[in-house]
């Protein structure tokens, strides 16, 4: 792997540390807030969103400046080969939406081979080198894989263990929610060196700990476990997997402190997982990326997307506050994230700078939002403005209940070659159904299942009594049930497939 201590040898650097660690955050970590006032020094961490210049978090950074000097990656890529939905850190200068960056560093959670059984279809899961990863509609695939199924596959009967590359935050589970998997290889590959990041299952021993299921052995590491390093710290590994009992042999332990010594007063806007109410409308700990801090909040503290009632462990959140001596960071506001159960494939029938229509629905876009480029066209620099009625799109998106009517928002937009006129899909809550089928409603289109073949969550066939059973007892559980229905664009839409997508909450 590429020796990061450079870093420390550049002009700067020696603060991206302590930034990095201090925005401890998964996607859309938003740090316009650091341009007030004119250009300032800065940090923004979270998924690329797309190119012409590099995008993140809504900041559009000149990259002009970055070259093999100050692009850092463990896989000695360049930032030609950057990605939509990559995580990086970028370091520089920023001004409102706009920046300049003077040096860019990609981040991943884990990286290396497929466990057995690596993927639960049911779950939209995967289990990589003892971590449980959760993929949903917005979850990037690269290089020969495009979805779980590809993956299932490839591995067949535990045949092959593909080599994957996994960027995202974890949550209070130790659940990681990919943002980008890359596949490096159909199988392992034997001395391969991997990396994983999360937290220390229990105390460790004299030469080993565990991090998810991965065992992992320090006594070969130069300087051995860190100071501090207890059951439940935040730590990061690289090191390869031993050959006899697959345990992960370490060459470096790293303890990772989320607020990085950020001194007081200083403003920061980070996203993750709640991991714990402290105090109920008070305090809780935030997990992201880079490990764990505190919270605090107040009943004037402004809210999006729910109420203070909804802060609770496992709920996705955005928060952007000041950090107070002792590190944790008091909320000016808190944005609750919601999950991305919403998938479109058809044409755009309209298209302005906010929004989208598919299916004759509106889907509103933001600077958040991805874009990536699929089509035989294929713009490297591709975004809202490239979008032509008529071109078929796969949108990624989540329901924001917080407007009358619910509004569609984008998370990525991605641009691909002509769909059939029967293969358009279309998947979200079922909003009602029939009794016993064969029609439903899925966002507001009337979906007809008559001559549809119906699926599980795992693909198994199921007949249409089967079929709607499933969405009646969920409907009594109190339950949503997504459904992914494939069929023509039009309202009603005449469906031939009909599945049971897994329920992704957060």
């Amino acid at each position: 792997m590429k020796n990061r201590k450079g870093i420390a040898l550049l002009p700067g650097i020696l603060a991206l540390g302590a930034i990095l660690a201090m925005t401890s955050c998964g996607p859309s970590v938003d740090l316009t807030f650091l341009g007030d006032g004119g250009n300032t020094d800065g940090m923004g961490i979270g998924p690329v969103a797309r190119f012409g210049s590099v995008i993140v978090n809504g900041v559009g950074y000149d990259d002009t400046g970055i070259d093999s000097t100050n692009f850092f990656d463990d896989h000695g890529r360049t930032k030609a080969e950057l990605e939509a939905g990559m995580m990086v850190a970028i370091t520089g200068t920023i001004n409102g939406a706009s920046g300049t960056a003077d040096n860019i560093t990609v981040l991943r959670h884990v990286d290396g081979p497929m466990d057995d059984n690596g993927v639960d279809s049911a779950t939209n899961r995967l289990k990589v080198m003892g971590q449980d990863v959760v993929v949903d509609a917005s979850t990037v695939f690269d290089n020969g894989v495009t979805n779980l199924a590809d993956l299932r596959t490839l591995q067949g009967a535990n045949v092959n263990h593909p080599e994957l590359e996994v960027h995202g935050p974890a949550d209070n589970n130790g659940v990681i929610h990919a943002t980008f998997i890359h596949k490096w290889a159909d199988d392992r590959v034997a001395g391969r060196d991997v990396q994983v990041r999360g937290t220390v299952a229990g105390p460790p021993t004299a030469a080993t700990f565990v991090i998810g299921r991965k065992t992992v052995d320090y006594s070969g590491a130069p300087g051995g476990l860190p100071a501090g390093v207890i059951a439940g710290s935040f730590v990061e590994v690289q090191g390869t997997l031993r050959p006899l009992d697959n345990a992960l042999a370490a060459t470096l332990v790293k303890l990772v402190d989320a607020t990085g010594g950020q001194p007081s007063g200083s403003r920061a806007e980070v996203e993750g997982y709640v991991n714990r109410v402290v105090t109920p409308d008070t305090s809780f700990e935030m997990i992201g990326p880079n490990g764990f801090q505190t919270v605090t909040w107040t009943g004037t503290t402004p809210i999006t997307g729910g109420t203070g009632a909804d802060i609770r462990a496992g709920v996705k959140v955005e928060v952007e506050g000041t950090r107070r001596v002792g590190g944790a960071l008091a909320a000016m506001k808190i944005d609750i994230r919601r999950a991305n159960n919403v998938r479109m494939e058809s044409k755009a029938t309209s298209v302005t700078s906010v929004s989208l229509t598919v299916f004759g629905k509106t889907v509103k876009v933001n600077a958040l939002t991805q874009y990536k480029d699929s089509s035989s066209i294929n713009l490297r620099m591709f975004g809202q403005a490239d979008i032509l009625v008529g071109d078929s799109l796969e949108v990624s998106a989540f329901l924001d209940n917080t407007t009358v009517p619910a509004s569609i928002v984008a998370t990525r937009v991605e641009r691909i070659g002509a769909l059939a006129s029967d293969r358009r899909i279309l998947q979200g809550p079922a909003d009602s159904f029939l009794p016993g089928g064969p029609d439903l409603f899925i966002l507001g289109i009337d979906v007809l299942g008559g001559t549809s073949a119906f699926l599980s969550t795992d693909e198994t066939p199921l007949t249409q009594a089967q079929f709607f059973q499933v969405l009646a007892d969920n409907q009594a559980a109190g339950k949503t049930t997504i459904v992914k229905a494939r069929g023509t664009d039009s309202n009603p839409m005449s469906a031939n497939e009909l599945q049971i997508e897994p329920t992704i909450d957060n």
